[in-house]
């Protein structure tokens, strides 16, 4: 991709150097949804550069090569709701850092657990926010945790961690974004659950 990308648009690849990764919420996102390959462009920023990249004459050869169809364009109104209002469900969300993953381990019991889960659900919806410009009142986001299943998932030549959750929140989330590590990569995708 990077060939195809050019180190001019680091959203594409969040690196500054082949060294030096830029740590942030990415805005271009490569996923795999209902078996197919899928780019997802966030927010202004993401958009603009995923609509360069399309345009790329490189690209567009590679496109046209592979008979690949279903450009899409939506425009999503984000919502603060007084009330929780809104079920969704992670899969593959890693949502543990190396603290939460040490209180993982030292709180056993599934109550504290829970809380740890629903705080990094928190934790990622900012800063999703935060990526888009969207400021929100303090102490204003809730989210209570339905359901979890842990597993092991691979990522970086590494294993971790990975929870499968179903949640509720007082605010809409687009679906197909990606919330905790790796989400650039196609982990903790957000889908809407119609309970």
């Amino acid at each position: 991709m990077s060939a195809i990308a050019g180190a001019d648009d680091d959203l594409l690849h969040n690196h500054a150097s082949r060294e030096r990764v830029i740590y942030r919420y990415p805005l271009v996102q490569y996923k795999s949804i209902s078996e197919g390959a899928a780019i997802l462009g966030i927010g202004d920023e993401g958009c603009r550069s995923l609509e360069n990249l399309i345009k790329a004459e490189d690209f567009t050869a590679i496109f046209n090569e592979n008979g690949i169809t279903g450009i899409e364009k939506e425009t999503l109104y984000l919502q603060l709701f007084e009330q929780i209002a809104e079920t969704y469900s992670l899969s593959n969300y890693i949502a543990l850092n190396q603290n939460n993953l040490a209180d993982w381990h030292n709180s056993p019991s599934l109550p504290a657990r829970a809380a740890l889960l629903e705080r990094c659900i928190v934790g990622h919806i900012l800063k999703f926010c935060s990526a888009i410009k969207w400021l929100l009142p303090p102490k204003s986001l809730q989210v209570e945790l339905l359901d979890f299943r842990s597993h092991t998932t691979h990522a970086f030549n590494n294993t971790f961690l990975a929870f499968d959750v179903l949640f509720r929140t007082n605010i809409t989330l687009p679906e197909h974004i990606g919330l905790g590590k790796a989400v650039s990569h196609g982990f903790g995708l957000v889908m809407s659950d119609k309970c």
